[in-house]
C-alpha cells in the first residue's frame, strides 16, 4: 500500500512539474510571437525595387511592347516615334476628358434634355437603350415561339414509341430512345403505359394508340427535362466535377421536335437562337463595319445596344429570383443554377463596355471592335451549337459532328489563341497607366497615376480578377463543346457501323 502511495504522489509531482514546464514553453512561445509581430508591425514595408530590377534585367519589356504590337492592340516605342499609334488618342488632350463629367443639350424635336456624360458614356442613352432591349427581347422571343410551333409541331402518332419498361431506366449521360413502336404495341403493352402514366384509356384502339404516343411524348420531357435540371444544379450550384454530360435522346419524330421538349427547355432553344442572332449582329457584323468605315455613329450603336442587351437578361435573372411566382421574362431562360455563371459574365462585360466608354477618347475605338468581334462570334457560334444539339440535326451526325468542330475551332482561335495576348495587352495598358507611362510615351507629356507598385494597385487587381473569370469561363466553354463534339464523333461512327462502312 506504502509502495503504492509513493507511486502515486510521484506520479502527481511528475505531472505537475510537466505541466509547469508546458505553461512555461507555451508563454515562451507567446511571448517570442508577440516580438515578432510587434518587429514586422514597426518594421518598414519590404522594398521590392532589387526585385523588380532583376526581373526587368531578365524581362525586356520593349520585345514585350514590340509583340503586344504585333496583334495591333498598342502601339510599340517604333510606331509612336513614327506618328503611329495603332488608333489610340494618345495625347494629354484626350486622356484629360477620360472618365470626366460634363453635360450636353440632347433635343428631341421642340423638347431638349440636360445630357450628363462621363466620358462618353450617358445614362440618359444607357436607360433608353435598355427599355428598347427589354421590349425586343421579349418581341423576338415571341416571335421566335411562332415561327418553331409553326413549323415544328407537326404530330404523328405512328413514329413515336413506348417505353418496354416502367419506369424507364435513364441513368447519366446519354439518354436512350423508347423501344417499342406504338403502331407495332399489343393492347397489354398500351394499356399498361396508360395505366402508368394515370390516364384513362379511351373507347377505340385507335384513340388509345394517340393517346399513347401523347403521353410518350410528355414522359419523355419529363425525363429529359429531370436529367437537365439535375445536371445543371450539380455542376453549377454545387460545382461538382466529373459528372457524365446529358445528352438527349433522338426524337420520335423530327418535323415534331419543339412539341417533344418541355415548355420550359423549348424556351431555351428561342433565346439561345434569340441570343446567338445578336452576337451575330450587334457583336460582330456591326463592329466589322466600323473597322471598315470608321464611323464613330456605329460604335456607339454597337456599345449601348450590347450592354443593354445583356443587362437586361441579367436583371431579369434577378426578377426571376425575386418573384413569387418566379415569372421569367429573360432572354436565355437558362436554369437557375446558371444565373452563377451568367451573371458574372453579364457584369464583365457591361462593366468592360462602360469603362470603355468612360475612357472616351482616350479608349482605341478599333481595339474594342476587335474584342467585341472575338467574343461574340465565338459566343453566337457556341449558343447556336447548343441550340441545333436539340433539334433534328441529330439525324445527319455527320454534318452536325463537321458544324461542331467549326464551333470548337472558332473558340480555340477566339477564346484560347486570341485571348492570351489580348489579356496580357489589356493588363499591360493598366500596368503603365496605374504608374508611369514608357519614356517614349511620357516625352508627349503624358502621366500615369504613380503608383509605386502598379501590380499591386486597386486598378490593376480588379482588371486582373476579371480576366481571370472571363478566362475560367472560356475555359468552361471549351470544355462543354468538347464534350458535345465527342456526342457528335459518337453518333457519326454509329451512323457509320449502321451503314456498314
Amino acid at each position: 500500500m506504502a509502495s503504492t502511495s509513493h507511486s502515486s504522489i510521484g506520479a502527481k509531482s511528475m505531472s505537475s512539474v510537466s505541466s509547469r514546464a508546458t505553461t512555461a514553453t507555451a508563454a515562451a512561445a507567446a511571448a517570442a510571437s508577440a516580438i515578432v509581430v510587434a518587429s514586422l508591425v514597426a518594421a518598414p514595408p519590404p522594398d521590392f525595387s532589387a526585385a523588380l530590377t532583376a526581373l526587368q534585367s531578365v524581362f525586356d519589356i520593349d520585345r514585350f511592347d514590340r509583340f503586344i504590337a504585333l496583334f495591333g492592340v498598342w502601339p510599340n516605342k517604333e510606331m509612336v516615334l513614327a506618328g503611329d499609334y495603332a488608333g489610340w488618342c494618345i495625347t494629354t488632350q484626350c486622356l484629360d476628358q477620360a472618365f470626366q463629367l460634363s453635360r450636353s443639350e440632347l433635343r428631341l424635336g421642340s423638347f431638349s434634355i440636360s445630357e450628363a456624360f462621363v466620358g462618353d458614356f450617358s445614362p440618359i442613352r444607357y436607360a433608353f437603350s435598355l427599355l428598347v432591349a427589354a421590349v425586343l427581347g421579349n418581341f423576338f422571343m415571341w416571335t421566335t415561339g411562332i415561327i418553331a410551333r409553326l413549323l415544328f409541331t407537326h404530330f404523328d402518332a405512328s413514329k413515336c414509341s413506348l417505353p418496354s419498361q416502367l419506369p424507364w431506366p435513364d441513368p447519366p449521360g446519354q439518354s436512350q430512345p423508347f423501344d417499342v413502336p406504338v403502331m407495332e404495341a399489343s393492347e397489354e403493352q398500351v394499356a399498361r403505359f396508360l395505366a402508368f402514366r394515370g390516364v384513362a384509356p379511351p373507347a377505340s384502339d385507335a384513340a388509345r394508340r394517340e393517346t399513347a404516343a401523347r403521353e410518350a411524348m410528355a414522359y419523355m420531357q419529363e425525363l429529359w427535362d429531370a436529367k437537365h435540371s439535375g445536371w445543371c444544379h450539380k455542376r453549377y450550384a454545387l460545382n461538382e466535377k466529373g459528372l457524365a454530360f446529358p445528352y438527349r435522346a433522338p426524337f420520335m419524330n423530327d418535323w415534331n421536335f419543339v412539341n417533344e421538349h418541355s415548355p420550359s427547355l423549348a424556351t431555351v432553344g428561342f433565346g439561345q437562337v434569340v441570343f446567338a442572332l445578336e452576337h451575330f449582329l450587334v457583336g460582330t457584323a456591326l463592329p466589322l463595319l466600323y473597322l471598315f468605315r470608321r464611323d464613330d455613329s456605329i460604335f456607339y450603336f454597337v456599345m449601348y445596344a450590347d450592354m443593354a442587351w445583356e443587362t437586361y437578361d441579367m436583371l431579369a435573372m434577378f426578377y426571376r429570383r425575386l418573384s413569387p411566382t418566379g415569372a421569367d421574362y429573360t432572354i436565355s431562360r437558362y436554369n437557375k443554377a446558371i444565373d452563377n455563371v451568367m451573371v458574372p459574365h453579364h457584369i464583365f462585360g457591361v462593366g468592360f463596355e462602360m469603362m470603355a466608354l468612360m475612357a472616351g477618347p482616350g479608349i482605341s475605338k478599333a481595339f474594342m471592335a476587335q474584342v467585341l468581334i472575338t467574343n461574340h462570334f465565338s459566343g453566337g457560334m457556341m449558343l447556336l451549337a447548343m441550340a441545333v444539339h436539340q433539334t433534328p440535326a441529330m439525324s445527319w451526325p455527320k454534318a452536325l459532328l463537321n458544324f461542331q468542330r467549326l464551333v470548337l475551332g472558332s473558340l480555340y482561335a477566339t477564346r484560347i489563341v486570341w485571348w492570351g495576348p489580348m489579356s496580357v495587352a489589356c493588363l499591360r495598358l493598366t500596368y503603365i497607366y496605374t504608374g508611369d507611362f514608357p519614356d517614349y510615351i511620357a516625352s508627349l507629356g503624358l502621366r500615369g497615376l504613380g503608383y509605386e507598385y502598379p501590380l499591386l494597385s486597386p486598378i490593376f487587381l480588379a482588371v486582373f480578377v476579371l480576366l481571370v473569370f472571363y478566362t475560367h469561363f472560356n475555359l468552361d466553354l471549351v470544355q462543354v463543346n468538347k464534350k458535345l463534339l465527342r456526342k457528335a464523333e459518337g453518333r457519326a461512327a454509329a451512323a457509320a457501323r449502321g451503314r456498314g462502312m
